[in-house]
C-alpha cells in the first residue's frame, strides 16, 4: 500500500454549538472524510443540559457530502444525516425513530457555520469549529 493510500481518509472532529450560553444544545462530531469522493461517515452526539432523554443524544451512524465552494473565506459546504432511537419516559410505552439533519459551511480549516435539526429541536447558524 502506498503512503497516498493510507493517508486517503481524514479523521474530522467538530463542534458545533454557542459553548457560552449555558443550556445550549452542543453537537460533537467524529467524522471520517474521504476527499476522493467527499463522503463523510461517523457518529454525532448532542449534550444540553436538560432532563432525560434529551440530555444526551448519540447517533450513530451519521453520513454525507463534501462540497466545494468559493464564496469568500467559506470553502466547504457539506451535510449530515441519520436517525436514532427516542425511548417515550413514563407513563407512556415505548420508542421511535427520530430524524437529525445538519448543513455546514466552513473554511478549510472545517471552521465556520452550522445548522442542526434532531427530533423537534433547531439549532441555527451557530459556530462550527474543528476539535484536535
Amino acid at each position: 500500500m502506498s503512503s497516498s493510500e493510507l493517508n486517503a481518509v481524514e479523521h474530522v472532529y467538530l463542534t458545533a454549538g454557542n459553548l457560552a450560553l449555558p443550556g445550549a444544545p452542543i453537537l460533537n462530531l467524529a467524522l471520517f472524510y474521504n476527499p476522493d469522493d467527499g463522503s463523510l461517515s461517523g457518529e454525532a452526539l448532542i449534550t444540553q443540559a436538560i432532563a432525560p432523554p434529551h440530555g444526551r443524544v448519540v447517533i450513530r451512524p451519521v453520513s454525507g457530502s463534501v462540497y466545494g465552494l468559493g464564496i469568500g473565506g467559506a470553502t466547504r459546504a457539506f451535510n449530515l444525516s441519520g436517525e436514532y432511537v427516542v425511548s417515550v419516559p413514563p407513563p407512556a410505552i415505548g420508542s421511535y425513530l427520530a430524524k437529525f439533519e445538519a448543513i455546514f459551511v466552513t473554511d478549510n480549516n472545517w471552521n465556520g457555520r452550522a445548522s442542526f435539526t434532531y427530533d423537534h429541536n433547531k439549532v441555527e447558524d451557530v459556530p462550527v469549529k474543528k476539535r484536535g
